[in-house]
Formats: structure tokens, sequence, C-alpha cells
């Protein structure tokens, strides 16, 4: 399936990215992975902050796309499988494993605690590091006038 594809099929609303927003949005990812980061903090609360910068990651390359998931049932989920049509059938396995940390998060979330190891914690934030850069030199490459400030 296509971007387009998921619009008709009203998955997706078209919408005109601008600079602003996704400067904004790079300024969450920056703080959550800077509370991720977080020695002193749980390992269950390092996680679940690496998992909203990834899901933001992932907002900010389907925005500069041009489209927005709407609000409601499967908003994750859609912003996250997004990844592979956005930057390339190359980061379906990285789509894969936030789909899996989204699953941990809720069990961490609502469930009970401990579901997260401190290795899987660390992974999954150098994971997130990984598709930071990988967002940034995509947009650099095919929507440069997205390109905040401060990677220029």
């Amino acid at each position: 399936m296509s971007l387009e594809q998921w619009r008709r099929n009203q998955w997706l609303k078209a919408v005109e990215a601008k600079l602003p927003e996704i400067e904004q949005l790079f300024a969450v990812v920056d703080r959550e992975i800077k509370d991720a980061s977080i020695k002193e903090m749980s390992v269950d609360g390092r996680f679940m902050h690496a998992y909203d910068a990834a899901l933001n990651l992932c907002a900010i390359a389907l925005r500069a796309s041009g489209y927005v998931v709407g609000k409601g049932q499967g908003h994750h989920k859609k912003t996250i499988e997004s990844l592979a049509l956005t930057m390339g059938l190359q980061f379906k396995d990285v789509a894969e494993q936030i789909e899996i940390a989204s699953r941990l998060r809720g069990q961490a979330m609502y469930d009970h605690v401990g579901v997260i190891e401190e290795q899987d914690a660390a992974e999954f934030l150098q994971t997130t590091k990984t598709l930071y850069e990988a967002v940034v030199g995509w947009i650099k490459r095919f929507h440069p006038l997205l390109l905040p400030r401060q990677f220029s």
C-alpha cells in the first residue's frame, strides 16, 4: 500500500506540513530522549520515554510527507506502520521494533511494573537515537524546507 491508498481508506488526512510544527515535534523528541536517559528514573519510565520519542519520530516522517493520522483507535499503530511507507521498506524492521515496544509500554503503563528489563530499555533508546539520525538525514534529502535550523 501507499500513503495515498491509506488516505483513500481514510486512515490518513492530507495536511500540508509546516516547519514550526516539525520543529515542535523535534523538541518533543529531544525532551523524551533526554528523559529516557535519566539513570535515576525507573527502567519502565525510561522505556516509555524512549517509546514516546520513537513514536514522534514516526509522526515527523509522516507529517513531512504531508499526512496525519486521525486521532482515535489505532492512532499509534498507524503512525508506527507508516514509517515503512514514508522512509522506505528498509525501516520495516524498525517499525516492528517500535510496535513491540508499544505493547510492552502498554503493559508497563496499565498492567504491572517490572515488565521492562534494563537491557530492553537501553537497546530501545539506542534504536530511537539511530532512528532520530535517520529521520534528520531523510528530511535533509527529501524535505529540506522542513529541516529545523538546528540541523542545518
